[in-house]
């Protein structure tokens, strides 16, 4: 069960939402899929800021990503592995990245019906991945100013003001989560292309998913050889 919540003060500040899921030692327990409002201090200019960035396709694409098809059911496959070591551990350009594939999946199988602003939103999104990866890196391993950051996501990546100064926060308390997302989506989408040319026409979406899933949130460098083991299985069968 997906429980939806206002973020709880202490949280906030970091990110607008987040899944927190159900813990691996008790795995019929709600995950909790939390959301922060505008905080109430703000003034009417930055909360529109905020408003415009979180609109209502954006806030679509945002609970893919965190909830369904994303880390809410990611993370119950998770839970359900037979192997302790895999319930705990846990591998963050694995969760992002499928959380980010899940986006353009979703719309791709018909979700929104064609609607072209949704698809831009998502696309949006997707290059804040992009974007982010790029700051990551520059924040950490050159002289970029804050400055210089701020320009770089508001020209570059049309991120709003309000969104740009929350993310420079992040990359300073973060170092190296902000590359999960676009590393983890490049690994997941390779892998798809790979598997879907060697099945031709026997490749099937949802069991190729499954395939995907049934591991727990292992390095992605391992899924190739598992994936194709279990779809070999499921041939056999």
């Amino acid at each position: 069960q997906c429980k939806v919540i206002e973020m709880p003060e202490f949280h906030r500040g970091n990110s607008l939402a987040y899944l927190n899921p159900a813990p691996p030692l008790d795995r019929n327990a709600s995950s909790y899929y939390a959301v922060s409002p505008p905080p109430a201090g703000w003034d009417a200019r930055r909360v529109e800021s905020l408003l415009q960035e979180y609109n209502r396709y954006m806030l679509q694409i945002l609970t893919i990503h965190e909830a369904y098809p994303g880390h809410y059911v990611q993370l119950a496959y998770s839970n359900r592995h037979p192997s302790l070591i895999r319930r705990v551990l846990y591998s963050g350009v694995f969760a992002e990245g499928w959380a980010v594939y899940t986006e353009q999946m979703m719309l791709d199988q018909g979700y929104g019906d064609g609607d072209l602003a949704l698809r831009l939103n998502q696309l949006k999104w997707y290059l804040r991945s992009v974007a982010n990866a790029i700051l990551d890196h520059k924040m950490h391993c050159t002289p970029m100013s804050d400055e210089e950051a701020l320009a770089f996501l508001t020209q570059r990546a049309f991120q709003s003001e309000g969104e740009a100064l929350a993310k420079i926060i992040r990359a300073k308390q973060s170092s190296c989560q902000l590359s999960t997302y676009f590393v983890g989506r490049m690994a997941f989408y390779r892998l798809r292309q790979q598997i879907q040319r060697e099945r031709g026409d026997k490749f099937q979406l949802g069991r190729y998913h499954e395939a995907v899933l049934d591991h727990g949130t292992l390095p992605v460098k391992y899924l190739p050889e598992l994936v194709r083991e279990r779809l070999k299985q499921d041939r056999d069968r």
